[in-house]
């Protein structure tokens, strides 16, 4: 199960969107998903680059994949900014790493009954568990486990296992590293699914927020068929 990220590679563009969204209807991948950034985060650069995305956008990405029996997903870290998409019928939620004992926005999650995917970043076994804690029910939940550095011995992919080990849910590997050897590495540890970030095929020279761990949608068939 390979699940695609845009993140915040459209740059607030519906056009860059749309590209996104068009590659994913013709592709062999079923799952996508965006990202809703912190309040802060969207002030930081609203003067030069208005990351949001129009709510219309949105509902549209999510009528045209079920047409096609795809899932669409939103990444959240914020309640403030995931309030007024709340009610959209997203497939499924990841929560990120940053968020993981924000309370108020699982009890928020909690209502979907979804699957969610909580991305634990560097989350030390006792965030996990007060995260999980705070979801109650663990029925829908899945654990990304994603190391967050370029560095190679922080990459610790056996932690795949170990979480599966710990805590009894699935777990998947969330690529964030500037090489592709993890990514195949990460398959001898059995992930239950991966997170790919992606960038669009027509701009290589551009520089994407997620821009060093992603891959060129262009480049996806080659890798999917190398996985």
């Amino acid at each position: 199960m390979i699940i695609l990220e845009v993140g915040i590679n459209h740059f607030g563009k519906i056009k860059e969107a749309n590209k996104y969204l068009n590659y994913f209807l013709k592709s062999k991948f079923n799952y996508l998903t965006f990202m809703l950034q912190t309040e802060k985060f969207y002030k930081k650069y609203r003067k030069k680059i208005d990351f949001h995305l129009p709510r219309t956008f949105y509902e549209r990405a999510l009528k045209l994949s079920h047409k096609k029996n795809k899932k669409i997903g939103i990444a959240v870290c914020d309640l403030k900014t995931f309030k007024p998409l709340s009610n959209l019928n997203f497939d499924f939620y990841k929560l990120l790493g940053i968020s993981i004992n924000n309370k108020d926005l699982i009890d928020e999650l909690r209502k979907k009954k979804k699957k969610i995917f909580i991305s634990l970043s560097k989350g030390s076994n006792q965030k996990i568990k007060k995260c999980l804690k705070y979801f109650k029910n663990k029925n829908k939940l899945n654990l990304i486990y994603t190391s967050m550095s370029y560095d190679p011995s922080d990459l610790n992919l056996k932690r795949i296992s170990d979480l599966k080990k710990r805590f009894k849910l699935p777990v998947g590997y969330g690529h964030h590293y500037n090489k592709n050897l993890p990514l195949f590495l990460s398959i001898f540890y059995n992930p239950s699914f991966c997170f790919l970030y992606i960038k669009s095929f027509s701009k290589k020279e551009r520089k994407y927020p997620d821009d060093t761990h992603a891959f060129l949608t262009g480049d996806l068939n080659k890798l999917y068929n190398e996985i």
